[in-house]
């Protein structure tokens, strides 16, 4: 997700509404070294049985992941390793967030025709579903899809083909339009799309925009 830096979004700050035991790589935002120490803490928890050198590839990964992120202006990037109560499959998501312009009278748009056009020219095919519903804001559009996902080269002899990852997101933000939370979610199993959904859903849902705390 690249927040758009040439729109100027007047300042504020964002209340989320996330898990209590959430795992958030942006926490602690631009201290490089305290986002490290909790990604390899986070490593070692998931993969107890892993060798310490692939502890260090794992968390150079995540690290990876938040400079990039962090560069592109992303406020929450929260990592999701549990089984799943319904299934018992493991569960591998990624859901991160950040503040987009808006128009300022969205009603007059088909936000989810812009959202659906937006997301075909990147993935190159159709998202499946699309739904406005009421947030605490009070506007939002979520949508899941099952795209491909691009193998890298030196991989294609080890990767299925056909490999597919699941994708859900929601747009909130207040009727008066100016500024909306675009929550993302990634899967590495697409069947798992629709469980995702449902906690993008209610992260998107029920954060809400606050005013500045006086310094």
């Amino acid at each position: 997700m690249k927040i758009d830096s040439a729109v100027t979004i007047e300042p504020g700050q964002v209340k989320f509404f996330v898990p209590p035991d959430w795992f958030d790589l942006m926490v602690d935002g631009g201290d490089r070294d305290a986002t490290r120490t909790r990604c390899a803490e986070l490593v070692r928890l998931t993969y107890p049985d892993a060798s310490a050198e692939r502890h260090e590839v794992f968390t150079d990964g995540l690290m990876d992941c938040y400079d990039l992120y962090f560069a592109d202006g992303v406020l929450m990037y929260g990592v999701m390793t549990t089984p799943l109560p319904s299934t018992g499959a493991q569960a591998a998501w990624q859901v991160h967030a950040g503040v987009v312009s808006v128009p300022e009278a969205p009603a007059e748009l088909d936000l989810g025709a812009l959202m659906s056009r937006v997301f075909d020219e990147q993935f190159q095919e159709r998202v499946a579903y699309i739904e406005k519903f009421t947030t605490d804001m009070g506007v939002g559009f979520g949508f899941l899809a099952q795209p491909p996902v691009q193998v890298p080269a030196d991989w294609a002899d080890e990767a299925d083909p056909n490999l597919r990852t699941g994708l859900a997101g929601v747009l909130s933000f207040p009727p008066e339009g100016g500024k909306g939370l675009l929550v993302i979610g990634t899967c590495l199993d697409p069947d798992q799309v629709r469980e995702l959904a449902g906690l993008v859903a209610v992260i998107g849902g029920s954060s809400v925009f606050v005013s500045p705390t006086p310094e």
